[in-house]
């Protein structure tokens, strides 16, 4: 496999590119492929990515170099079995280190520094409740705990933290992407809902009800931080249909072509300081290098 050349620049300037912050969704979170598509044709350049859960994924195959194409190909073979293990314990019902052999087969960096666009991965602390924005150092173990959802996969430790799924504290990571930098910053929410109407029938819908209805208390924080925020309609796929790639892809582009006008009046504003928008990119809080997590 080769790598990808991005036509535009690998690094585009801060007055010309995206910063795409991509949310969690499990299988829903797709749709973030067709927004991508959508964004090749249309030549929209990535400044840099930032992505929660199945956004860390999806973000960190397109930042290494990998074609779209293949990234779409190898997502519609994707299945639960993939990534994750059943193991029961007492910290969740299953691993997922089969994640982190996907990764490794998939990807075509290993590390941050490697890869073509800046990247931001968003992991959840259970100690503090506080994000913890990954930037630097090695990509498996950062997404694996971007990717931990509570109660179905055991929590992901790296040093002294306790990691689970970034959604919980950034459902969209548009803070990681302000601070990253670009022209603008757009969210992609594709929601964590089952999928499903009626009472929970399992634990797992258990879970997910309770953190979307967390997330949406937590809307407006995020939402701050975007210039524009894609919403695609996904909202009758289910958690773990996967077979469903296609239909989420479409929604993902169908959302991204709607807003294509608006990026490109927002490409071509002046652009406003990150510290205008209450982060600064030296000064972070929050933010830190797997190196500094390992202390």
């Amino acid at each position: 496999m080769t790598l990808r050349v991005p036509e535009w620049p690998a690094r585009p300037s801060r007055a010309r590119g995206v910063s795409l912050a991509l949310g969690g969704g499990f299988a829903r979170g797709f749709a973030h492929l067709g927004v991508l598509k959508v964004f090749e044709q249309q030549r929209i350049p990535i400044a840099a990515i930032a992505g929660s859960s199945i956004g860390s994924i999806i973000g960190a195959a397109y930042a290494s170099g990998v074609p779209l194409a293949r990234i779409i190909s190898v997502s519609r073979s994707i299945r639960f079995r993939d990534f994750a293990r059943w193991r029961v314990s007492r910290l969740g019902l299953a691993s997922n280190q089969r994640l982190g052999d996907l990764i490794l087969r998939v990807l075509q960096a290993r590390t941050f520094e490697d890869l073509f666009i800046p990247l931001a991965v968003v992991a959840t602390d259970l100690g503090s409740g506080e994000a913890v924005e990954f930037t630097r150092g090695g990509l498996s173990d950062a997404i694996r705990a971007s990717c931990a959802f509570p109660g179905l996969f055991e929590p992901v430790e790296i040093g002294t933290r306790c990691l689970v799924d970034g959604g919980l504290a950034a459902p969209v990571p548009t803070r990681a992407a302000r601070v990253l930098g670009g022209g603008c910053v757009v969210g992609v929410s594709v929601g964590v809902h089952d999928g499903r109407s009626g009472n929970p029938s399992n634990i797992f819908q258990v879970v997910s009800r309770a953190v979307s209805a967390a997330q949406k208390n937590q809307a407006e924080l995020w939402e701050r931080e975007a210039d524009l925020v894609l919403r695609p309609d996904v909202q009758s796929i289910a958690w773990d249909d996967f077979a469903s790639a296609d239909e989420a892809i479409e929604a993902g582009a169908a959302a991204a072509n709607l807003a294509i006008p608006r990026i490109q009046e927002l490409l071509a504003r002046p652009i406003a300081s990150p510290e205008l928008h209450g982060a600064s990119e030296d000064d972070a809080p929050g933010t830190l290098w797997l190196a500094e997590v390992m202390r």
